[in-house]
């Protein structure tokens, strides 16, 4: 017992040391623009599009932004146009469980998120877009600390079907890049912005090691994206109708919703909305516990493999599941220059400070 805390202590050590190492702002000169398409010319993209073979990938036509086409396209399989999820993750894979998921940060009210979920104890996934990161290293360096676990969201958040199959490697290299080179951690799971992806996409995507979550279905889109052309209160009524339906069924599987870390008006929709989950005793978890892949990140990362969670074991167990019913909500993207802070002692304050936390709640199981 004794050894197996210790062990415990060292990774949670190393962890630390290890993002320690990296904090401080990331040099833009060396990303493209955060606001756009990054070149598909450029050495290191050229240097991506070498290391995978795009041979093979479906001859789909390029989407004009989010438009769906007037016809089905044969073999498209496009998840906001043809109701047509794939081999999209779709469903929490584990029993009365919120898939708790934020898109579009980080920015700079991603903070006042993280502030709520520390005094509710709770994990999220956090769908980065990678210019963000670029502004905002360190808000993303506190959500590693804090346990929660990151994602993609592209780099400039535009429609992944009007992409070329190597843009589309731009945009995702170089946001795994953002965030490899601020935390150490190599990306497995992204969102397509506006959930818009078909077969062409997710082609390119698995041949980077992706694994697509989408969510589930118009009943769990808060519309928090919507605001304030709509009030919160109406973001309030149609989750909490959603979540009485959800706690009739038999719950043998759980639910992604999708909100969004984008502005104060969502972050203070999250708040109200998270609270109505614990009431009807549902599980909240990030994507790693739903789809029981700890640590939910792929090798290559050059920082030891957080947990995520010391306490998994405590929840259900269940299956993934896919195919659900489309959306085609989404949020136009939004790039953050705010809150930008210099890493210094507080990124290491932060790093060291999650991993005392670690230790402190392994040891809180061993006793």
């Amino acid at each position: 017992m004794v050894k197996l805390f210790t062990s415990i202590a060292i990774v949670a050590v190393s962890i630390a040391v290890a993002r320690a190492q990296s904090t401080g702002p990331l040099d833009a000169s060396k990303y493209p623009r955060p606001d756009a398409v990054p070149p598909t010319n450029s050495p290191e993209v050229q240097a991506w599009l070498k290391e995978i073979d795009l041979t093979g990938a479906p001859s789909l036509p390029l989407n004009k932004n989010e438009e769906c086409s007037p016809k089905p396209v044969p073999n498209e399989c496009r998840w906001t146009c043809d109701g047509c999820a794939g081999e999209d993750v779709t469903h929490c894979g584990r029993a009365n469980t919120w898939g708790l998921t934020f898109d579009d940060g980080p920015t700079a009210a991603t903070s006042g998120l993280l502030d709520f979920l520390k005094t509710k104890n709770h994990k999220a996934s956090f769908f980065l877009i990678g210019g963000n990161v670029l502004a905002l290293p360190d808000v993303v360096r506190r959500e590693v600390a804090e346990g929660h676990h990151l994602a993609s969201h592209t780099w400039s958040h535009k429609p992944l079907t009007s992409l070329s199959n190597e843009q589309i490697v731009a945009e995702m290299k170089w946001t795994e890049k953002a965030v490899m080179d601020a935390t150490g951690l190599r990306l497995k799971y992204m969102r397509p912005p506006y959930g818009d992806v078909n077969n062409r996409v997710r082609f390119v995507l698995k041949k980077l090691g992706y694994i697509i979550v989408d969510w589930t279905g118009d009943e769990f889109d808060t519309n928090d994206w919507k605001l304030p052309t709509i009030t919160e209160g109406d973001v309030v009524k149609r989750i909490t109708t959603s979540l009485d339906a959800y706690v009739k069924t038999n719950k043998t599987q759980g639910f992604y919703c999708l909100e969004h870390d984008l502005s104060e008006l969502t972050v203070n929709a999250a708040k109200k909305l998270i609270p109505l989950g614990d009431a009807r005793n549902i599980t909240i978890a990030p994507i790693p516990l739903c789809e029981n892949d700890l640590p939910g990140y792929q090798s290559g990362s050059t920082a030891p493999l957080p947990s995520n969670s010391p306490s998994s074991s405590t929840l259900p167990t269940g299956s993934s599941t896919g195919g659900t019913s489309p959306t085609t909500s989404g949020t136009t993207p939004t790039v953050s220059t705010a809150g930008k802070t210099s890493a210094g002692a507080r990124g290491q304050i932060l790093t060291m400070s999650g991993a005392i936390a670690a230790v402190a709640m392994a040891a809180a199981l061993l006793a």
